[in-house]
């Protein structure tokens, strides 16, 4: 267990990282939609609160990641249940939230697809899971997969973050 906590150490700086880049764009995504709380609270702008939500989750899920890394002296179960955990919500919102925006049909996801919004987190979730599943038996050749998927939620939630940016300020959206 000494070999895995100090491989788990070794990831200090790069969750520490990106958890204060995660928690500065989930403070700014707050704030910008605070600003637009009458546009958001809209009955018929369900969609774009459907975007925002899993932008907000994307960002949320990645400062829980950091955190987790962050903890000393973590063991293969208590860093593998916590992202089972995080990974399986997360997977189960995402596939809720494409449901809910196929099932609604509201344009403002901007050029790109729901697919696009949506599908790409739940494949993170699903590469998460995977790598929890190798944390648990004790392995950490798994945990060099978390950094495209802390990269790809980051990404993902930016390109949402701007959709919402456009979308909060085009002519049709004024309060």
């Amino acid at each position: 267990m000494a070999a895995f906590t100090q491989v788990v150490e070794g990831w200090h700086d790069f969750y520490l990282m990106i958890g204060a880049a995660a928690a500065t764009l989930v403070g700014l995504l707050f704030v910008s939609l605070a600003l637009h709380v009458d546009v958001i609270t809209r009955k018929e702008n369900t969609g774009l609160r459907t975007l925002a939500a899993q932008t907000f989750a994307n960002f949320l899920s990645v400062l829980l990641f950091a955190v987790l890394f962050l903890i000393p002296a973590q063991g293969p179960r208590g860093l593998g249940l916590p992202l089972v955990g995080i990974g399986s919500y997360g997977l189960y919102r995402s596939v809720r939230r494409l449901f809910l925006a196929r099932r609604t049909h509201t344009p403002v996801w901007g050029r790109g697809s729901v697919a696009r919004h949506v599908c790409g987190a739940a494949l993170c979730y699903l590469a998460l899971l995977a790598v929890a599943v190798s944390v648990l038996l004790g392995q950490t050749n798994g945990l060099y997969w978390l950094v495209p998927v802390m990269i790809l939620l980051i990404v993902e939630a930016s390109l949402n973050a701007w959709t919402l940016l456009l979308q909060l300020h085009s002519p049709g959206m004024e309060p």
